[in-house]
């Protein structure tokens, strides 16, 4: 157990994920103990721990927060859990939005208030959450609560920086475009086909490109001077093409 203490040690919701999981392999690749929640239980594997766990249950992500510290030394916590549903804005419904809004911002802030809680004790580390495209410009063909929620993340990553710097803790957030995978893959072929051929890069975002960019803003080195950023990682989609 001492051994296992001086491991580093990440936590990654929504681990179940496409990237999350892929987030998790990245991680495992460079010797972190992995921490990987979901509701339902990731692939456990050499090095990452499988938890089961519901973010919008506050008690149980402080839980994680725990175990994760007790059993390696907690340095990344990334709020990677979401829920994305395509549709008509104008038939978007109340359920809905509730459960969009409670996975995607609510599960954010418990994940956030639980790492700060942790790490403000343990000498610090990194927060970073999973924004969007969507909550920087909202959009079509998507519900509603969908860019409202990561609107909210963008918003909570910067209190969260704020309060987080005061005890060595910094919080940064991704704001990815349309990914390929389960995502984009909720979308009609024709849409998606419009939104590569909208894009100044005449493309989708690939997973490892958003996980790249979550591990910068995770790395206290190469990320050292950046918190409070959302990080835009869209091939130039704000730039008119």
């Amino acid at each position: 157990m001492a051994t296992e203490k001086i491991r580093p040690g990440v936590v990654v919701t929504g681990a179940a994920g496409d990237m999350g999981a892929a987030l998790c392999d990245s991680f495992l690749d460079d010797g972190f103990a992995v921490f990987g929640a979901d509701i339902a239980a990731p692939r456990g594997r050499d090095g990452l721990t499988p938890v089961v766990a519901d973010v919008t249950d506050r008690t149980a992500v402080f839980a994680l927060a725990e175990r994760a510290s007790a059993e390696s030394r907690l340095s990344v916590w990334v709020n990677c859990a979401g829920i994305f549903e395509a549709g008509a804005v104008a038939q978007a419904g109340t359920e809905a939005w509730s459960r969009i809004i409670a996975v995607n911002l609510t599960g954010t802030f418990h994940g956030c208030a639980a790492a700060l809680a942790v790490m403000s004790r343990t000498g610090g580390g990194r927060i970073v959450n999973a924004g969007s495209l969507s909550g920087h410009v909202g959009g079509t063909g998507v519900h509603p609560a969908y860019g409202a929620s990561k609107a909210g993340v963008h918003a909570l990553t910067k209190t969260y920086a704020l309060e987080g710097a005061r005890h060595g803790i910094a919080c940064n957030a991704v704001a990815p475009g349309v990914l390929e995978g389960r995502m984009g893959g909720q979308f009609a072929d024709g849409q998606l086909e419009r939104l590569a051929r909208a894009n100044p890069m005449r493309r989708l975002g690939r997973i490892d490109e958003a996980v790249e960019a979550i591990r910068f803003l995770a790395d206290p080195v190469r990320a050292s001077y950046l918190n409070g950023v959302v990080l835009p990682v869209n091939g130039g989609a704000y730039m008119p093409s």
